[in-house]
């Protein structure tokens, strides 16, 4: 395993019952003096720091603020932050790339729903809406889900997990295939691109690598709305859906005799994935 990113605190402004290390922005700049040097010399330039994991995105935008003022804003490769505390409701104070690097729903029980209402903080559907709201408004460059799967006894069988492992079963949540919507098609590397959608549709666009582009639609209306993308012409474009009964399904031809791209319908609170290789 190839290491690439190196951060040295989780939650540093809270205080907990188990090992835990409490540091401010001034803290961590005196910390991050040393630690970068040490990984030049030690050959590991490559490395990145990332910096701080605070709680919640109040907190690490006074953490880097501080960071900054402390002259080592560019000796860190990514500011990382949690949105417990407070929410992502902006970009941080920053230069650098921004990761979103854990958040979930720890107070609900156990869901695999994708919609119940508006705001359910455990369905499928809120969690591809918050994914959009970290990449557009937050602007982040990575939206990380805690923890990838757990069994039935720990944390009184919460909403912590993607996956549940009871006795040799598994169960996947709607969550998970929120985050596959977004994940499998834009790949590392990827560029987001300017993207604008209808009345009831939240849309992003990405160029990855390899020239092809990603369209993921949210459509927040109950009814299906139709898509299409205009400014490409496609050799080949691939679509998937995800909603209350299909995940990340498969949708049908997607590429008109003209090269156009459309004739996709976004079901109501559904989700939908374009990958398309330009003509």
């Amino acid at each position: 395993m190839k290491v690439t990113h190196l951060g040295f605190l989780n939650e540093p402004d809270f205080s907990t019952t188990y090992a835990s290390m409490v540091s401010n922005g001034y803290q961590s700049a005196d910390f991050i003096k040393i630690l970068h040097p040490t990984l030049q010399r030690a050959n590991l330039s490559n490395v990145l720091i990332t910096c701080c994991d605070a709680t919640g995105w109040k907190a690490q935008t006074n953490m880097t603020k501080d960071l900054k003022a402390a002259g080592v804003e560019d000796l860190i490769g990514v500011m990382t932050s949690h949105p417990y505390s407070s929410a992502l409701d902006g970009p941080l104070p920053t230069t650098r790339k921004v990761w979103e690097t854990e958040f979930s729903d720890l107070a609900g029980k156990w869901s695999t729903d994708w919609y119940t209402a508006p705001g359910a903080t455990g369905d499928g559907y809120r969690w591809a809406y918050l994914i959009h709201t970290g990449l557009t408004t937050g602007n982040v460059s990575a939206y990380l889900w805690w923890v990838g799967t757990q069994d039935r006894e720990t944390n009184g069988n919460n909403n912590e997990k993607l996956i549940l492992v009871d006795k040799g079963d598994y169960f996947v949540s709607k969550r998970f295939w929120a985050f596959a919507q977004y994940s499998r098609p834009i790949r590392p590397g990827a560029v987001r691109v300017a993207v604008s959608g209808g009345t009831s549709l939240l849309a992003t666009a990405f160029v990855n690598v390899d020239g092809s582009v990603v369209v993921v639609a949210i459509n927040t209306g109950a009814e299906a709305q139709g898509l299409e993308v205009a400014g490409v012409k496609a050799a080949v474009a691939k679509a998937w859906v995800t909603d209350a009964t299909r995940d990340m399904a498969p949708v049908g031809s997607v590429v008109g005799s003209d090269a156009s791209v459309g004739g996709v319908s976004v079901p109501g609170r559904g989700l939908v994935s374009l990958v398309i290789t330009p003509a």
